[in-house]
């Protein structure tokens, strides 16, 4: 949003393509943008979690080259409908094919996920679950044959390798190297993170304890239970943002020091003010976290969320909860984390090093980039 709003002042039009108009319909318009539908298709059963990128691709349209055809081609639709020139994806690599058949450039806008390193076959995500190399190999041709079934019927030429799919005009990592799921990416260019959307609101803290924590969950955050269970316990001043709470839930862990919330809170207040976060390992939050210099107990949801998760523990600012465990003693970890300086000094050792970072820069790199793209 932030990138959209500086294209528009700088004259360009912009459109949105996305998979839930019904939750961001009033976001977009509220901000004076339009937005269509982006195609899309349920997720296929496949045995096991993804492998690499290329088992995601096959668990949504890339086992079926007759699906592939027609996501390309209502991809296809909306660029021709809405006159594009440049696209600009996120976590879209059909749009990616759709945009090489019209000879579209496009800026790959990545967390580091979505833009997978360039070799073939594609990396295993699960480094700690080897994986022999036919098996990883033939995940990648299963995708590229429907690839390259799609693009033969644009005549267009086919692809050596599926890796090439992500070959764009730019890639634009906004993250940091010690945040990119990929460890051993190589030399890249991190562009650095995006400033926050700008929807929170400011929120008062609740009375409690000297430590005050910030919470952001989901339904579908494994062990959240446990973790509203451990921050009831623990006694500290909480806000907590759980969207579509559950009243129940609310209900059985209400507490004077917690509070719920029912819209996004400031983030910045929550990283100038909160001495620790507990969040799903969405990237954005646990980026203003770190660069503020506090730590984290983390709780991915899926394979995405857990490889950010695993670099903040690595780093040893902040605890990853795995979702395929038993959670454990939630409440002394958190007590760990207020109250060992260790955990709040790693966190600190990153923001000292992006301390002269500025993240309004960001925008306007990312703005000038496309410019000349589109000259």
């Amino acid at each position: 949003m932030p990138l959209a709003r500086a294209l528009r002042e700088q004259g360009h039009e912009v459109h949105w393509m996305v998979t839930q108009p019904a939750v961001v319909g009033d976001f977009l318009a509220s901000a004076g943008f339009n937005w269509l539908a982006a195609p899309s298709v349920p997720e296929a059963a496949r045995p096991g979690p993804p492998l690499t990128y290329a088992d995601i691709l096959l668990r949504f349209g890339y086992a079926d080259s007759r699906a592939l055809f027609g996501l390309v081609g209502a991809w296809r639709e909306a660029m021709r409908l809405t006159g594009a020139r440049l696209v600009l994806a996120d976590h879209a690599p059909t749009a990616l094919l759709a945009a090489r058949s019209l000879g579209i450039p496009v800026m790959l806008f990545s967390n580091g996920f979505t833009a997978p390193p360039r070799v073939s076959p594609l990396p295993n995500m699960r480094p700690w679950a080897p994986q022999p190399e036919q098996t990883i190999g033939q995940l990648d041709l299963a995708a590229l044959a429907a690839i390259n079934a799609v693009l033969s019927r644009y005549h267009c030429p086919p692809l050596r390798h599926l890796a090439e799919l992500f070959d764009v005009a730019e890639e634009a990592l906004v993250s940091f190297p010690e945040l990119d799921h990929y460890a051993d990416r190589g030399p890249a260019r991190y562009w650095g993170s995006l400033p926050s959307a700008g929807n929170g609101q400011a929120v008062a803290w609740p009375a409690g304890g000297g430590k005050r924590v910030f919470a952001y969950l989901r339904a579908e955050s494994p062990h959240h239970e446990a973790v509203l269970a451990a921050l009831r316990a623990l006694g500290q001043a909480t806000v907590i943002y759980f969207p579509m709470l559950p009243p129940a839930l609310a209900a059985r862990y209400a507490a004077p020091h917690l509070r719920f919330l029912d819209h996004p809170a400031d983030i910045a207040q929550m990283t100038r003010e909160a001495d620790l976060a507990v969040t799903y390992a969405g990237l954005a939050t646990t980026t203003a976290f770190l660069l503020a210099g506090k730590p984290l107990l983390l709780l991915p949801g899926h394979l995405e969320q857990f490889l950010v998760a695993r670099r903040v523990e690595e780093m040893g600012a902040g605890r990853l909860v795995n979702p395929e465990q038993p959670p454990g003693d939630l409440a002394a970890v958190l007590a760990d984390l207020l109250n060992n300086p260790s955990w709040r000094s790693n966190a600190q050792a990153f923001a000292a090093k992006y301390a002269a970072f500025d993240q309004q820069a960001v925008i306007g790199n990312l703005v000038r980039r496309i410019d000349e793209i589109l000259a």
